[in-house]
């Protein structure tokens, strides 16, 4: 089998070939179009690997090539140092590191997920982008309002200022030229945001994503009545399978601290940074609502908050529902309740287990 590395770029792309000897039979550089790298890929017979580093546009090239290769390798970003760190770098040496990994078995791979998955996901994600806009225009006209008014001069009869009567006030709330105009910028840019997301909603809504799994994440605390968020579950998951355990789910959503461990030495930090920001923040936002509706969550949460601070005590409790949501996806069934147990037995598994068979 021949090994193909690639080194991808936006306008060019440079290839190496191996064959099963473990020597370079052919180097190419090409210009980037679908013809041209699917006419240099054929005039090679026999059963073909690829091996790429994820980018931003990596799903453009294995849509083009995967038809022709017997297999279609991802290179995780973060896991290749060997090209990431190297002090020699140009196309042609990055080519033949990606070709000489994937040939020994040392190539790092990342996830291809499908092109329906990806799709959604690019959706979802722009919907967060308008949302992240929307909540920082919100932002800096509170500060306006902040740096220009007592709050005993604000209107009781409301709360929120982005309500009817609210937008109204603020239209009408005089101020001096310059606070003005931009205060007057920033309703402008929130009402457009408004309407974009409305759009984009009714746009999301009426599409019969078939998501597996959809029906069971719905009995989780949390997913029962939301949309988005669950569907941003199940796209950034795309398939529960390659989770070998609900740790691994945990770390990959950036909900696990950092651990650094060294003789009888232990040191735990903040959260992973290399993580999926947005299923963390989805699991997050769907914890808000899971300790309101699930007794033996809320009481989870109330106990690392009185030990630690209502910070750490959401993200432990965001933790134990992403292992509920791994294992509903992963047995295909629907969420079960967990006991409210004594903080022992909540810490030892084996305990709560032998309590149970002995009730």
């Amino acid at each position: 089998m021949l090994t193909i590395g690639v080194d991808f770029h936006k306008r060019t792309s440079t290839f190496k070939i191996m064959n099963e000897a473990g020597q370079m039979i052919a180097t190419r550089k090409l210009v980037n179009s679908r013809d041209t790298i699917r006419q240099y890929l054929s005039s090679f017979t026999g059963p073909k690997r690829l091996g790429m580093e994820a980018t931003r546009s990596w799903g453009l090239f294995y849509d083009t090539t995967y038809d022709l290769l017997e297999s279609f390798h991802l290179g995780h970003p973060k896991k290749m140092k060997a090209i990431s760190e190297s002090s020699i770098k140009n196309d042609s040496r990055d080519a033949d590191l990606i070709t000489r990994m994937l040939h020994s078995g040392f190539f790092p791979q990342a996830y291809v997920s499908p092109k329906d998955a990806r799709e959604l996901r690019s959706l979802l994600r722009y919907r967060h982008f308008l949302v992240n806009q929307r909540r920082s225009i919100r932002n800096q006209i509170q500060t306006l309002l902040d740096r220009n008014l007592w709050p005993t001069d604000r209107p009781q009869t409301f709360k929120n200022v982005f309500c009817r009567r609210g937008l109204e006030w603020l239209k009408s709330l005089p101020l001096s030229p310059k606070e003005r105009f931009i205060l007057d910028q920033a309703l402008e840019n929130f009402q457009h945001l408004e309407k974009q997301i409305l759009a984009f909603e009714q746009f999301l809504v009426p599409q019969d994503f078939q998501l597996p799994g959809l029906k069971h994440l719905r009995s989780v605390p949390g997913f029962v009545k939301s949309k988005v968020n669950a569907w941003i579950i199940l796209a950034e998951i795309v398939d529960i399978s390659r989770f070998p355990n609900a740790k691994s789910l945990a770390h990959y959503s950036g909900l696990v601290p950092r651990q650094h461990s060294s003789g009888d030495k232990h040191h735990t930090g903040h959260l992973v940074k290399e993580a999926n920001m947005h299923l963390r923040t989805a699991l997050i936002e769907s914890t808000l609502a899971a300790i309101r509706k699930d007794k033996g969550l809320r009481s989870y949460y109330q106990k690392v908050k009185t030990a630690r601070h209502s910070g750490a005590a959401i993200i432990a409790t965001a933790r134990k529902l992403c292992y509920a949501v791994y294992h509903v996806l992963k047995e295909q069934r629907d969420y079960r309740p967990e006991p409210l147990v004594t903080p022992a037995a909540a810490c030892h598994p084996l305990e709560q287990k032998n309590s149970e068979k002995n009730s």
